[in-house]
């Protein structure tokens, strides 16, 4: 499970133009698979130096005022959304899209499309865009 400043740290890369979204989610997904740090994945990929993720872990410390947090020290198996609101949205409207797909195909892909443009920045916007891709559709 990713704490809160592994969730902050994506969040200054990807703003800092270091990653996408969606790498930063595929090294969460991958570091709750092994327990694995993301500082320590984005330094082994070869993402940012660890210069530049000590640095970055330095600002979370000094906006924040807490001392960094392991991921070991974490107590859920539950995965946390980088993007808090905006992802429980974008879930339930993933999940209406993708239950509408056997009845109306047109409009599941309509609301996939939308959900892909101005979610872009969820793990469910990026699935969105995965479905279309997978049927043949483009964003």
């Amino acid at each position: 499970m990713a704490n809160p400043h592994e969730i902050e740290l994506g969040r200054l890369l990807v703003a800092r133009g270091l990653l996408t979204h969606e790498q930063v989610l595929a090294l969460v997904r991958e570091g709750n698979a092994d327990g694995r740090e993301l500082a320590d994945l984005v330094v082994v990929r070869g993402h940012a130096s660890q210069q530049v993720v000590d640095r970055l872990q330095e600002i979370i410390h000094n906006e924040t005022r807490s001392p960094l947090a392991r991921r070991a020290d974490a107590s859920t198996e539950h995965e946390i959304s980088l993007t808090g609101v905006r992802e429980s949205i974008a879930r339930a409207c993933l999940e209406e899209a993708l239950a509408m797909l056997p009845k109306d195909r047109g409009e599941a892909h309509r609301e996939l499309r939308r959900l892909a443009q101005e979610f872009s920045d969820t793990e469910s916007g990026i699935r969105a865009a995965q479905h279309l891709r997978a049927q043949g559709q483009t964003l």
